[in-house]
């Protein structure tokens, strides 16, 4: 049983992971590998953050944490959206890094801070948690984007703003969580 518990809540947190891949992975960029390594080091501190705020408070802040990252996503999606311009240097537009990869995995990876916080309540072994949190999410953001580059061709010319959309649609579901 406790296996089961570890795998339902490993999986379901790589959901968002692989989506935000996938959408990444349609603009072909560059530098997989070192997206995949952030992504998977940002999903696996967070459980551990959550887990040194503690109970008492990480239910007071956990909540905002996650309306917090739920702007944070949708603001990245208005500047995908709005401001991020195919003109530049192709190599710069096909480099997620910098500023841009830290939020972006910090914002992807605000669930795991909820998870952290109640880690010891659900029964399962912390170590062994954030360690398969932490495969999820570089198997499924290296997975996300190789399926990503291989859909873009089917997908047309606004295949450019994909990773916009898909940052705000997993922003404004975040918010409905938190105020639901």
């Amino acid at each position: 049983m406790l296996v089961l518990k570890m795998v339902a809540l490993v999986l379901s947190l790589g959901l968002d992971t692989f989506l935000l891949s996938v959408s990444l992975g349609v603009k072909k960029p560059t530098g997989i590998l070192r997206v995949a390594v952030t992504f998977a080091l940002a999903e696996a501190l967070m459980p551990l953050v959550g887990l040194m705020i503690g109970q008492g408070a990480g239910a007071l802040i956990g909540h905002w944490t996650s309306a917090v990252g739920g702007v944070v996503l949708l603001a990245l999606a208005v500047w995908q959206l709005l401001f991020d311009n195919d003109q530049e240097d192709d190599s710069k537009a096909r480099a997620l890094s910098g500023y841009m990869l830290l939020i972006t995995a910090l914002g992807i990876s605000v669930d795991e801070l909820a998870v952290g916080v109640s880690i010891g309540l659900i029964g399962v072994p912390v170590v062994w948690t954030v360690v398969l949190i932490a495969v999820q999410a570089f198997a499924f953001t290296v997975l996300g984007v190789t399926f990503g580059r291989r859909l873009a061709p089917y997908l047309g010319e606004w295949v450019e703003k994909l990773p916009g959309i898909v940052l705000g649609l997993l922003g404004v579901s975040i918010l409905i969580e938190v105020f639901r």
